[in-house]
């Protein structure tokens, strides 16, 4: 039984593959990214319910003051788990689509139309 592909499983194997500094044929690159582009969807819901958690806990942190003190929530939700995760989403959504942008470098170049 195989495993599902994820977009994990994707930047996991491209990571080791570069971490033994073993060349990535142009297909490999194109096929990674096409499944990236499609896995991307989901890791962008993904990003956007973590940025609406931390949303929420700032709301929650602030109606919890009886004075409101918009710079100690923000520090606050920044120390937060929540935040942490939030950012660490925002991240790999910018690395996929940084290596998508790549892949397409790297097949117009391998192909001449550069």
């Amino acid at each position: 039984m195989s495993e599902k592909t994820t977009s994990e499983s994707i930047l996991e194997f491209l990571k080791k593959k570069i971490e033994l500094k073993e060349q990535l044929n142009p297909e490999l690159w194109l096929e990674a990214a096409s499944r990236l582009v499609v896995l991307l969807g989901d890791e962008e819901s993904k990003l956007y319910d973590l940025q609406q958690k931390v949303a929420q806990l700032k709301i929650m942190f602030l109606d919890s003051q009886e004075k409101h003190n918009v710079s100690e929530a923000k520090a606050r939700i920044e120390a937060s788990e929540e935040y942490k995760e939030f950012k660490k989403q925002q991240a790999k959504v910018g690395q996929i689509e940084e290596f998508i942008r790549v892949s397409k470098l790297r097949a117009k170049i391998s192909s001449g139309n550069y």
